[in-house]
């Protein structure tokens, strides 16, 4: 089952929603969108929600997410208050955090990767 765009969008929206529903209301110490994310993801996993129906919404969103962050940093490294906070410590740390993450995400997709093309056989 195929379903529109819109309505796939609506989908992931819904998860959103839901997750900052329940951090408002259980008072959880996390952004209502990570929440969002848990549940979706956890719906993935248990077959509750078919990948299918959030195809092709998610990977349009994957695709132009660079475009919605590239506005915020250019306006903040361009602030002249945010020069007089930054040290060099906090720029190592942003620059080995950065590392770490594109490291991690490297390893993760080549494990998966692998793993995928074992069960393909």
């Amino acid at each position: 089952m195929k379903l529109s765009w819109l309505f796939q969008f609506i989908i992931l929206i819904g998860f959103l929603f839901l997750g900052h529903m329940i951090v408002s209301l259980f008072s959880i110490p996390l952004p209502g969108a990570i929440v969002g994310m848990i549940l979706l993801f956890i719906g993935l996993l248990t077959r509750l929600v078919n990948i299918k129906w959030i195809e092709k919404a998610s990977s349009f969103q994957l695709k132009h997410l660079t475009l919605l962050f590239i506005p915020p940093i250019a306006g903040l490294f361009l602030s002249s208050s945010f020069l007089d906070i930054l040290q060099w410590n906090i720029l190592i740390i942003l620059i080995v955090s950065s590392i770490c993450c594109l490291l991690g995400t490297a390893f993760t997709v080549e494990w998966y990767e692998k793993l995928k093309r074992r069960r393909a056989k």
